[in-house]
């Protein structure tokens, strides 16, 4: 399994409140808030995108400045998505 591209789980239904989303997971029937940030970073996890593409997603959504470690955050926010079981696969920290 290829981990450069973190990929979102199926089986969720997601409802859209300005910039943030919850998520329902119709198996086990939990419910999971994303604010922005999240939510940009699940919706990228579709398995075509890389950290890489997530971080300039975010730093132009965001106007976030150079020296800000967006990529030490969007690992983190993958790692509690996954715990959450939100992801199939996630890259591995580096």
């Amino acid at each position: 399994m290829d981990n450069s591209n973190p990929l979102r789980k199926t089986g969720f239904t997601k409802a859209d409140f300005d910039n943030e989303a919850v998520l329902y997971a119709v198996d086990d029937e939990t419910i999971h808030c994303l604010n922005a940030t999240a939510r940009i970073i699940w919706e990228l996890c579709d398995g075509t995108h890389s950290v890489d593409e997530m971080e300039q997603a975010l730093r132009n959504a965001f106007s976030v400045p150079p020296d800000r470690d967006v990529r030490a955050d969007i690992l983190r926010t993958l790692n509690t998505l996954a715990a959450k079981g939100l992801l199939e696969q996630v890259p591995h920290a580096e």
